[in-house]
């Protein structure tokens, strides 16, 4: 009767177990499109250099003490780029930064971030200020490219 007893429970516990396993699974979904936090901009940078500066911010900011893995690609015509950022188990996607060429030195860079802890608005602030001045850091301390315009409105 014990033995029964002691099976039941651990098939239960394995039970409970694979519950939670599965509820933490679907809370780690990664970015979503329609709510994460995201900006599209462009940068008088050709593809190259803003792959080199969206690789460096991401390594110093975003893959954090877990070393989460970046998986990245520039394309050889250089008119293409991306840099990722994943859990190691799972493969959600934390960081998602896409460098297109606009003309040989302009790109249009699209940042989207999950939403939770350091890949959040904070984050995607600083990876444009990263790009737009090749100065990798976790905060934005600079102005954008907008705010610095003289024909800005004021």
């Amino acid at each position: 009767m014990n033995a029964l007893y002691s099976s039941g429970l651990r098939a239960h516990g394995r039970v409970i177990l694979l519950a939670g396993l599965a509820l933490l699974l679907v809370a780690c979904k990664g970015i979503d499109p329609g709510k994460s936090p995201s900006k599209t901009f462009e940068v008088n940078v050709p593809v190259k250099t803003a792959y080199e500066r969206v690789l460096a911010q991401s390594k110093m900011c975003l893959i954090t003490e877990d070393r989460f893995p970046i998986t990245s690609e520039l394309n050889a015509d250089e008119q293409f780029a991306f840099v990722r950022v994943n859990m190691k188990i799972t493969g959600t996607l934390l960081s998602n930064v896409r460098i297109v060429a606009q003309s040989p030195t302009k790109s249009r860079i699209n940042v989207q971030m999950w939403g939770v802890d350091v890949w959040d608005m904070t984050a995607v602030d600083a990876m444009q200020a990263a790009v737009e001045f090749g100065v990798p850091s976790c905060v934005n301390y600079f102005p954008s490219q907008e705010s610095l315009s003289p024909n800005r409105a004021r």
